[in-house]
């Protein structure tokens, strides 16, 4: 994956995190316990749900349940990737530090790479695993408009944050 693409999924996912990360600290969720949704709730939620299937989400007309599985998912993805996004800011800022003061060698480098590329081998694999939460969330027909716009934006479009 290019690195502008990687930065600006880094980028999205930290974004919304941020504002979800507001409502995660007001909403005690359970397992197994439903949550009592708030109308701030769930225009995050909506927010949430816009950002991740812009431009098709009028289209797909999902229902109160689908949108609050899938806000939830997508939620507990960004919070369980949090972590990993300070871990490559550390790394960075090791590197940087090391650069800038003259004691950068080849090695250290190599190995730095090497942690970035595996956290983000791992942040990628969580993306993915959500999106495929989503998918399952869908109907038949949902399906098939995601497929169709997928198909139609071809390897250089997007689909708001579910694309790669």
């Amino acid at each position: 994956m290019k690195a502008p693409k990687l930065l600006f999924l880094a980028l999205t996912i930290i974004a919304a995190s941020a504002g979800i990360a507001t409502a995660q600290v007001t909403a005690d969720i359970r397992p197994g316990v439903p949550r009592q949704t708030t109308k701030i709730d769930a225009e995050q939620d909506n927010d949430l749900i816009n950002e991740i299937f812009s431009p098709i989400t009028e289209r797909l007309n999902l229902t109160a349940a689908q949108k609050f599985r899938i806000a939830n998912i997508a939620t507990d993805t960004m919070l369980q990737a949090e972590p990993l996004f300070r871990e490559l800011a550390d790394l960075d800022g090791q590197l940087s530090e090391a650069a800038f003061t003259g004691r950068l060698e080849e090695s250290t480098i190599r190995q730095v790479s090497e942690k970035q590329g595996a956290l983000m081998s791992e942040i990628i694999s969580m993306k993915v695993r959500a999106k495929m939460s989503f998918y399952r969330l869908l109907t038949a027909e949902q399906r098939a408009v995601v497929a169709d716009q997928l198909r139609s934006l071809g390897a250089e479009g997007s689909l708001g944050s579910i694309s790669n």
